[in-house]
């Protein structure tokens, strides 16, 4: 196995609140799949639920050392929660072709003000430099 990338990411949750409180369902359907949304719903924490994702995704992002672009999408990464709890990671078209069957390790924490995500993208094989 080898390592395609690490990321990192930290998110105010006041700034997801305020996304959420100027632009409604519009700025969370704008990045979260329909399954993220509805989980979000369950939780207590909303706005935590959402700041986690959005944090979550945007360490994939840097794991893939892409950044968003016409290749991945918000949607094109997928986070969800397995019944322990745990989070998992799932990725669609540029996103999921990137790493092909490597796995994807998250890690998500919140606070009552941040909320932050640590990512580890493992490969099949060794990539070389």
């Amino acid at each position: 196995m080898g390592i395609l990338g690490i990321g990192v990411d930290l998110v105010e949750k006041r700034r997801i609140e305020e996304a959420l409180n100027r632009w409604g369902r519009h700025f969370s359907d704008r990045i979260l799949t329909e399954r993220e949304s509805l989980l979000c719903d369950a939780k207590g924490d909303r706005v935590g639920s959402v700041a986690a994702r959005f944090a979550a995704k945007e360490a994939v992002l840097k794991a893939l050392g892409t950044g968003w672009n016409r290749e991945i999408g918000w949607k094109d990464i997928e986070i969800l929660s397995e019944e322990s709890g745990r989070p998992r990671v799932i990725l669609f078209r540029g996103a999921g072709r990137r790493v092909g069957t490597g796995r994807v390790w998250l890690s998500l924490s919140h606070s009552r003000e941040q909320a932050a995500a640590f990512v580890v993208i493992e490969t099949p094989e060794e990539i070389s430099a």
